[in-house]
Parts: C-alpha cells; sequence; structure tokens
C-alpha cells in the first residue's frame, strides 16, 4: 500500500485549481453544520482511495500523483472545507483491491464508484456527479453490431466494475471474463486473446492512444451506464453530509472547465492514428523502392501489400471517426455532447463577428428535475431529459435555426448564429411553451409537465464566447429566482 501527499499536483496545475475554485466560492459564510465541523475537528485521518486506472475519471500518472476528474473535484472542496491535510490518498493497485479495503475499513472513502446493493452493505453513496456510457470494443475485423453479436464470444470486463456485473447479470449468453484493469483487457483484445471488452469511451480513448492499439473499433453501447458517486463507510454518515455539501457547491461553470480541461480528443486525434498514418505512408514509399529494385518478378506481391496497407489505413480512420463520434455525442438524447457543443459555438461565433453578423445563445434548464428523480426514479428522468430535447430538436428544425447541445445534468445550450435579440427571444418562448404543453408518461396512468427556465444572451460588441455563455448562464439563474418556467434576457425578465 503506497499513499501520496494531497495537493502534490504540479504549480501550474494547482494556480488554475485554486482560481477554479475561488471563482465560485461565497467568502464569510460556512455551509457546514457545528456537528459537522466538531465531527471533521475529531477525525486525524480521512484515507481515501481513488481508482488507480481509470483515466480521465481518476488515476495515478507516471509521478504517482492523483489526477483526473475527481480529483479536481476533491480540490476544488478542500477549499471550501480545508480538510486536505487529514486527506491520505491511498494508493492501491486495481479497483478489486480498493473495493476489498472499503469492505475491511481500510479505507473510508472512494472517489468514483457505481452504487450496487452489494456495496451499500457497508458504503453510503452521494448523487452522480458523473455518468459514463460502456461501449462494446473489438478488433477490426470482428463483424457484427451491438451486444447481441457478442453471443458465444469471449467477453472481458474489469474485475469488481458495476459493468462487469451488469454483464454477468443480463447476458449470461456471453463468455464473460475479468481482468484487473482496462489496459490490460484492450491489449487482450487488440492481441486476439479475448473478442471484445466493455468499457467508458473516455478510459479507452487514453489507452488506446497511450498503447498505439489502432487496430480496435467500437460497435455501440453495451446497455450500462456509470453513474459515479462519492462513497464513504456506512458509520460516518456526517461525511457523506459533508461530501455532498461539497458537490452541491460546485458551480455549473466549473463543472465545464473541468471536463473542458480532461476531455478531449485532440491529443488522439493529432497523436496514435495520425502518427500511423505516416508510417502507412512511409511504408507506400518503400513499397514504390522495392518495386524498382526488385523489377517485374515481385510487382503482383507488391501491389498486394498496397491494397493490404490501404485497407488498413480506411479500416484506422473508421475506427478514428466511430471514437470521434461517440465521444460527441451526447448517449441518452443523440444530441450534441458538451464537449461538440462548445466546439461548434466557438467556430460560429468567430465566423459571426468576422462577417459582422447576429449572434445569440441560450442556456436551459429542466425546473424541478431533482424531484422528478426522486418521486419517479432516474429512468423517468431520463425519459423526461429525451422528451425535453426532442420537442426542443422539432421546433429548431421546423425554423431551420440553431444547435442543441446537452451539458450534463438537466442543462442544455442551443447556439443561434445569425438570429438577433428580438428573434432569439421569440424562439425561447416558443420552445419554453412547448415543452410545457408536452405531456409525458411517467408510469401507467400517470403523466409529468415539465417547464423549463431559460436564460438569452446576445452578442454584444467584440465579447468572447464564455463571456456571452457566462450571461446566458447569470440570466438563467434569474428566470429560477423569479418562479422558474421563465425566459430571461441577459439581467431583464421576459413576461412568460
Amino acid at each position: 500500500m503506497k499513499t501520496n501527499a494531497f495537493l502534490t499536483r504540479s504549480l501550474l496545475s494547482g494556480l488554475y485549481l485554486l482560481l477554479l475554485s475561488m471563482s465560485g466560492m461565497s467568502y464569510g459564510q460556512d455551509i457546514l453544520t457545528a456537528e459537522e465541523r466538531q465531527w471533521l475537528a475529531d477525525q486525524p485521518v480521512i484515507r481515501f482511495a481513488p481508482a488507480p486506472n481509470y483515466p480521465p475519471v481518476e488515476f495515478f500518472d507516471d509521478n504517482n500523483e492523483y489526477q483526473g476528474i475527481t480529483a479536481d473535484f476533491i480540490r476544488i472542496i478542500d477549499q471550501k472545507f480545508n480538510f486536505g491535510l487529514k486527506l491520505e490518498i491511498v494508493q492501491l493497485k486495481s479497483w478489486g483491491e480498493v473495493v476489498s479495503a472499503g469492505r475491511a475499513r481500510e479505507v473510508d472513502m472512494w472517489g468514483a464508484a457505481e452504487q450496487t446493493p452489494a456495496r451499500s452493505q457497508y458504503m453510503q453513496f452521494t448523487r452522480p456527479y458523473i455518468r459514463l456510457p460502456a461501449v462494446i470494443i473489438v478488433r477490426n475485423e470482428f463483424v457484427g453490431e451491438g451486444i447481441e453479436a457478442l453471443e458465444g464470444k469471449q467477453v472481458v470486463g474489469i474485475d469488481n466494475y458495476a459493468s462487469y456485473e451488469h454483464l454477468q447479470e443480463h447476458y449470461p449468453q456471453l463468455n464473460t471474463m475479468a481482468v484487473p484493469d482496462i489496459e490490460t483487457g484492450l491489449r487482450m483484445v487488440s492481441y486476439g486473446s479475448a473478442d471484445a471488452i466493455v468499457a467508458s469511451n473516455a478510459a479507452a480513448i487514453y489507452y488506446i492512444e497511450r498503447n498505439g492499439l489502432t487496430n480496435l473499433k467500437v460497435i455501440g453501447e453495451s446497455g450500462f451506464e456509470w453513474n459515479l458517486r462519492f462513497a464513504v463507510r456506512d458509520d460516518w454518515a456526517p461525511l457523506l453530509s459533508i461530501m455532498q455539501k461539497g458537490l452541491d457547491g460546485i458551480t455549473a461553470q466549473q463543472k465545464r472547465d473541468i471536463y473542458r480541461y480532461w476531455i478531449n480528443l485532440d491529443s488522439v486525434e493529432d497523436g496514435a492514428f495520425s502518427q500511423n498514418g505516416r508510417y502507412i505512408t512511409l511504408a507506400g514509399v518503400l513499397v514504390a523502392i522495392l518495386l524498382v529494385l526488385l523489377g517485374w518478378c515481385v510487382r503482383r506481391k507488391s501491389k498486394l501489400k498496397m491494397q493490404l496497407l490501404t485497407q488498413r489505413l480506411e479500416e484506422q480512420k473508421q475506427i478514428e471517426q466511430e471514437l470521434k463520434n461517440l465521444a460527441t455525442t451526447d448517449a441518452l438524447t443523440g444530441t450534441y455532447n458538451r464537449r461538440a457543443i462548445l466546439e461548434m459555438a466557438h467556430v460560429d461565433h468567430a465566423k459571426c463577428l468576422a462577417e459582422g453578423q447576429p449572434f445569440s445563445v441560450l442556456l436551459m434548464d429542466i425546473d424541478h428535475f431533482k424531484q422528478v428523480n426522486d418521486q419517479y426514479g432516474h429512468e423517468v428522468g431520463d425519459r423526461v431529459i429525451k422528451a425535453v430535447v426532442d420537442v426542443c430538436s422539432e421546433v429548431l428544425q421546423v425554423k431551420s435555426l440553431g444547435h442543441i447541445g446537452r451539458f450534463g445534468g438537466e442543462e442544455f445550450v442551443i447556439l443561434l448564429p445569425n438570429t438577433d435579440q428580438a428573434a432569439a427571444s421569440i424562439l425561447a418562448e416558443q420552445l419554453r411553451e412547448r415543452v410545457e404543453r408536452e405531456p409525458i408518461q411517467c408510469v401507467k396512468n400517470a403523466w409529468h409537465s415539465a417547464t423549463v427556465s431559460i436564460g438569452l444572451a446576445s452578442q454584444d460588441s467584440y465579447e468572447t464566447f464564455d463571456e456571452l455563455l457566462n450571461r446566458a448562464d447569470l440570466a438563467m439563474y434569474e428566470a429560477k429566482k423569479a418562479g422558474r418556467n421563465q425566459v430571461a434576457i441577459s439581467q431583464e425578465l421576459v413576461a412568460g
């Protein structure tokens, strides 16, 4: 068992996180109760065991320093509650060891865990703060799509992961096998000792690039989605309350900044795949030289080599495109995810500025969404989210206007290039009214009518897109303060 001091990241990253945290803090306010403060003061140490190999969510880098999305969440929470000196980062070799240590009370808290009935017997969980779909990854030559194509095949999953338990429980027709970590599983599939692996797309991209495993492709989602939460030992209820308050205090902007910092495919697009393209080009040149040197007797063999190389290049391009599409599409709604809509926003915004055209953005949040989840469960909550997106997408498609993307949870952004404030406010009202009129079936004979709060901001002079989005965010919260089911323009409320 190996331990690290907390807050050992580089100076540059530390300054970034400090500024990020300060942007969302409320100085002079302590949201912890006196009992929670006393409990925290009474604890000499809080032993925290992250998943050791789960990038970009959480992992230990080559210097054995704790990194990732969850690590940044922890650092922001520490800025609020100042418990970093009590927090001992415990580095274990595998997730299986982390689970065993939690069960044996050798550690007190986990960072990114799926809640299961077995784990709930000795751990208690916060609400989810990251949602990740589990995808199916196979070799290029595999024929078929989806989980049904894997019947009778050797399918690996990560030992003690909820996704592996899901495979065993719901797909007994598969020949499943547990591996200690995703990197091992990807290599097994790439080298032919297994047919497929079920893993998170973000982690798969990281290890595919790191190991140069360019003979892999995605054939669909597995039907399982990680709803990752902090977990604490079940006899430490005050710590659960403290962590939930810390998560609730992280602003939407801070979350967006953290996700943008860690989830980025540029390195994949410019790294392993493009490097292999250069190798293939070099191989083509060598083949051409061999044709000249060896003459007519070897031309037919060289031609076959060129055909195989061209086929390999096309297959690798297909892998890259499939991984990119999966990483830029929201699994639930089928629309753009946060990364894709942000990239599109900056391009459209810059184009409108250059051409002197108007540009508007809407930030939309589903009202009282937590109550829907609490009353009906997450399955119905997902149905509500999809229904709202379908209604908005239909309106935008009819008007041939704008793009909608999901930022995570129940928050969405709508880009409106070449649209001024007057036209954007009319559209926002139409979206609000259509959502309100849309009946959504929750359970048998029970229907739900969702409403949304919308913030609108239109381009003012030469402000950046991030400044424009921030104004829309502030306007959305003004709409909520005004009673929800409202549209607000910057800081001026529009009748709803």
